[in-house]
């Protein structure tokens, strides 16, 4: 983004904050305008660990309501770490709805960018959502693992991207999990910024 737009200083929104719940999940919180309540997020168990998620659209939350950067053990210390965090937990999030829902509305065009497949029927539907509520154009951005995912929408309206995170200077330290930045760059550098008046990533 700093090779393309001078000054570009990088922002939070609602989705950087959440992992799992996949493009259904984003489709529901944008149908919802992103309202959380109290009684959305529960703890789930996966595989004797639990992790705060949102009941409807099934987004689990790794850094907040209790869960700092690793799942629960123990069920009884997990809800008692979520009722804790709850009330801050919540202000943030509806801090981000609104950064979120104001971006998306307002006249910047926006890029949306879905690292991992998806079913062209989840791409729809989010098409179909975003265009209801916003009555505008968001480019859609599918970023796959090469060599192992296929595109779900091959029409043009979604652009595909191939990363390579297999391979890399960070793989086998601590950072593993923030990517082959060199393949990233490649790939990013394909978003056509200089057709777009204002670009933004969500």
């Amino acid at each position: 983004m700093t090779a393309h737009f001078a000054g570009y200083q990088p922002e939070s929104y609602f989705f950087d904050h959440l992992m799992k719940g996949g493009l259904p999940g984003v489709a529901n919180f944008i149908e919802r305008d992103f309202q959380l309540g109290p009684d959305d997020v529960a703890l789930d168990e996966v595989g004797g660990q639990f992790i705060p998620r949102e009941r409807a659209s099934g987004m689990a939350f790794l850094h907040d309501f209790g869960c700092m950067h690793k799942l629960w053990d123990d069920r009884a210390a997990g809800e008692a770490a979520l009722a804790a965090a709850m009330p801050d937990s919540l202000a943030k999030f509806a801090h981000l709805g609104q950064k979120t829902r104001a971006l998306l509305a307002g006249a910047a065009e926006v890029v949306l960018i879905y690292l991992g497949p998806g079913t062209e029927a989840d791409f729809r539907r989010l098409q179909q959502v975003l265009a209801t509520r916003y009555r505008k154009h968001f480019l859609l951005v599918n970023v796959l693992q090469q060599g192992e995912d296929a595109p779900a929408v091959t029409d043009g309206s979604v652009l595909n991207l191939w990363v390579n995170d297999r391979e890399g200077p960070k793989i086998g330290t601590p950072q593993a999990w923030t990517g082959n930045d060199d393949s990233w760059d490649a790939a990013l550098s394909r978003i056509p910024f200089d057709r777009m008046s204002r670009a933004a990533f969500a």
